[in-house]
């Protein structure tokens, strides 16, 4: 009789654990779980989109998540720096679906290098430059690893002045949260090499949700060509941040320029003591008249942007450290001839 009682009880226990684990009892498992007999399983949130604006120092690099899918923008100046960022990322056997190379200054590419360590494991499946000849021992190495992994047909190398390969002037990707990078055809070579920086437009789940505008170290020349090629209308410089452009350099922004992105913040990164002055006074000057508020990465640090993936959600924008429109060091007024569009 005692056994006959102990098997019945030890039957009930497993179906009130079955029970348990079916219907959620005692509360919810999280999103897309259920909570209570015959409750509809929730759809899962839309993929966010993350923007990260890194404290490189002198230089640039810019990683964007969405879903998951994964990119980056320029690698800023210091390998081992990167390496670092990269690591704290959690990118080790990750893939970076998109790399972006704005233009051939070692500021923006050395720290890309350590994207093809064979010790990290990470795959990129495609690679954007414009593919000028260089003389530049580190971006030959950058790009002896870059042809290493095309010859193998692991990753995708696209010219930026032909950047889908169809002779159009921009090619839109849309990332698999949903975001779409469009990518534009820069000023057409000889131009010095920053006016050849190429423009990256970042859309989150629409315009109405967060937009920003990225080019790398584009100055005057540059600036006036988005106009001319008609980017101003597709697909639209209007944005919420601008990454500010030549690091908050006064030859890297003008009222024109800034009446067609109308950001409301200004993103500059640049190094806490630099030898060109930036963030120059004029360039806050435009900036401040213009009504646009910034963060600098070498008193902020890295900057954080982050959107929900439903249409019309808006974005925050998180600095590390904190405060805004800051000055720094280095700042100075820059010679006329440096705002004329002469720059590193």
């Amino acid at each position: 009789m005692t056994r006959r009682i102990l098997v019945a009880l030890v039957a009930v226990a497993f179906l009130a654990i079955i029970a348990y684990g079916m219907f959620g009892m005692g509360g919810s498992s999280g999103a897309g779980g259920m909570v209570g007999r015959g409750a509809a399983v929730s759809d899962p949130p839309a993929p966010a989109i993350t923007v990260r604006d890194l404290d490189v120092g002198q230089g640039d690099a810019t990683y964007i998540h969405n879903g998951d899918s994964r990119v980056l923008i320029d690698g800023g100046p210091d390998a081992r720096r990167m390496g670092f960022l990269l690591d704290s990322l959690g990118l080790d056997r990750k893939t970076i679906d998109v790399v972006i190379l704005t233009h051939q200054h070692s500021d923006h590419y050395t720290g890309l290098l350590p994207l093809f360590d064979s010790r990290r494991h990470i795959k990129v499946r495609y690679f954007f430059e414009n593919k000028d000849p260089s003389a530049a021992s580190t971006l030959a190495r950058l790009r002896d690893s870059i042809i290493s992994r095309v010859q193998s047909d692991s990753l995708q190398y696209r010219d930026t002045d032909d950047p889908c390969g169809d002779g159009e002037a921009m090619c839109n990707i849309t990332l698999r949260g949903g975001a779409v990078l469009h990518i534009m055809r820069p000023l057409p070579a000889p131009a010095q090499a920053n006016n050849r920086s190429v423009a990256v437009k970042v859309v989150g789940a629409d315009s109405a949700s967060f937009t920003m505008w990225i080019a790398g170290d584009a100055e005057h020349a540059a600036i006036a060509n988005f106009e001319a090629a008609g980017y101003a209308t597709n697909p639209g410089m209007k944005v919420d941040v601008l990454k500010a452009d030549h690091h908050g350099s006064c030859n890297g922004v003008t009222p024109r320029y800034l009446e067609l992105t109308q950001p409301t913040w200004a993103v500059a990164s640049l190094g806490s003591v630099n030898d060109y002055g930036h963030m120059h006074q004029q360039a806050k000057s435009e900036y401040r008249d213009a009504g646009v508020q910034w963060y600098r990465t070498d008193q902020n640090g890295t900057v954080t942007i982050q959107s929900p993936g439903t249409p019309g959600s808006g974005y925050t924008i998180t600095p590390s450290r904190p405060g805004k429109d800051l000055n720094g060091k280095s700042d100075r007024r820059a010679s006329a001839r440096g705002c004329a569009g002469v720059g590193d």
